[in-house]
């Protein structure tokens, strides 16, 4: 312990403090004068820690340097064993030597001092072989030579040493990983808990049901190949009783895809409410699309009018699959006609508008190319040969269950292959008369 001198307060009449005293000093307090060689001990402390410290900064150059003088002590052995050295290479190993002891002696009190538990380190292995390295050479003298082999002992040391580092390291970045991996897991668990609200969010701003109308009905259903969807389908209760029947493919699918998705649905939704052509309508939207996309996104939609009333179909295509149509004769034909380009791609782009007659038990049916595109473990698509099939098969039966066999139908064709784009289906029927 650093010795402290006590040095008296004096009192003179009625000051509390001592003349010349720091101002902080008080009636009864003493001050603690700093141990000589305070400041040195901290000085070798800082230096043995630089060296000697497992993490010391500089402990591999200092290891380096003790391994080199082990070697060059192993090699005087046989160098002193020559018959007739001359003197001065005796003087040399003899300086050598003492240069090595020198070192070894101070790389052993370092160690000391840097130790936790002094007593520990001395009974040691590391400290007992440390010692066996320097000991002899005090206590036999230099000629000595088979003691000094025993200097192999400490590479031993080091290897042993250099052993329990490594351990030590590994245990360390093994904690370390498993920290990073829980702390992942747990990232990760929060951005699917953020997905799957935003997903349920994203099917909740679509329509669960078709309008109720006289004469018509509908259905439909999406279903994402990720978390979210790029896909959108909708049904607009329009003036006059008119319904309008939307069906969209953003490119791309997943979060990107679903937020524009979200953007084109509202822009369709808003012009929609305003203007009764269907051409017009994407016409407008294209333009405030092409306005906002950062991403340089875009859509391909559908659009149609429906009146149950007359039967009549005013639709325009914007870059989308061309519907199939079941009339109530069971003969299934493309709604084709000519159409625009995608949306949000040219701002002046126009959508010619073309007008349909569904005839009593009519089926229209829209997809998206998810559904043609999707393909079994053998590559082969669904294709639209099939989709055609399964309209002719069972077109005159509800909405929602021509939705459910398409379902059906393309999870039976692709089997445990996964899903690569996102598939959507709607369905409008005319009423039998």
């Amino acid at each position: 312990m650093p010795d402290e001198r006590m040095i008296p307060v004096q009192h003179t009449g009625s000051s509390e403090v001592e003349p010349g005293a720091p101002p902080e000093t008080r009636p009864g307090q003493a001050l603690s004068a700093p141990a000589p060689g305070g400041d040195a001990t901290a000085s070798w402390r800082s230096l043995a820690e630089a060296l000697v410290a497992p993490h010391g900064r500089y402990a591999d150059a200092f290891e380096n340097l003790i391994v080199a003088l082990i070697v060059l002590s192993v090699a005087s052995i046989g160098v002193d064993a020559l018959p007739e050295l001359p003197d001065w290479a005796w003087r040399g190993l003899r300086a050598m030597e003492i240069v090595i002891v020198t070192v070894f002696s101070v790389e052993y009190l370092l160690r000391l001092l840097v130790a936790p538990r002094k007593l520990a380190f001395v009974l040691s292995f590391a400290g007992l072989v440390d010692l066996l390295a320097i000991a002899p050479f005090f206590l036999l003298g230099f000629d000595a030579r088979w003691v000094r082999a025993l200097r192999l002992l400490r590479l031993l040391r080091l290897l042993k040493l250099q052993t329990h580092y490594l351990e030590a390291t590994v245990a360390q970045r093994t904690r370390e990983l498993a920290e990073q991996n829980a702390a992942l897991e747990t990232a990760q668990a929060q951005i699917k808990a953020e997905l799957d609200a935003a997903r349920a969010l994203q099917l909740a701003i679509l329509p669960a049901r078709f309008p109720a109308r006289h004469g018509c009905d509908g259905a439909a259903r999406m279903l994402p190949a990720t978390t979210m969807c790029g896909d959108f389908y909708d049904f607009l209760e329009l003036a006059d009783g008119r319904i309008g029947v939307v069906i969209a493919d953003v490119s791309g699918h997943g979060v990107p895809a679903a937020f524009f998705m979200a953007v084109a649905r509202t822009e369709l939704r808003d012009v929609a409410a305003q203007h009764p052509d269907p051409g017009v309508c994407l016409a407008l939207t294209n333009r405030a699309l092409c306005a906002e996309n950062p991403m340089d996104l875009f859509v391909s939609v559908f659009y149609g009018v429906f009146d149950p009333a007359t039967g009549a179909l005013c639709y325009a295509n914007g870059g989308h699959n061309p519907p199939y149509l079941r009339q109530g004769n069971e003969e299934i034909e493309s709604v084709s006609g000519q159409g625009g380009p995608v949306l949000g791609v040219m701002s002046g782009a126009e959508f010619p508008t073309h007008t349909l007659q569904l005839q009593p038990g009519a089926r229209l049916l829209l997809y998206t190319d998810g559904l043609t595109e999707a393909c079994n473990a053998a590559g082969e698509a669904y294709g639209e040969r099939r989709l055609a099939a399964e309209l002719e098969s069972h077109g005159a039966a509800a909405p929602a269950e021509i939705v459910e066999r398409l379902c059906r139908s393309v999870a039976a064709f692709t089997g445990a292959t996964a899903q690569a784009d996102d598939i959507t289906i709607s369905v409008l029927a005319r009423g039998a008369p």
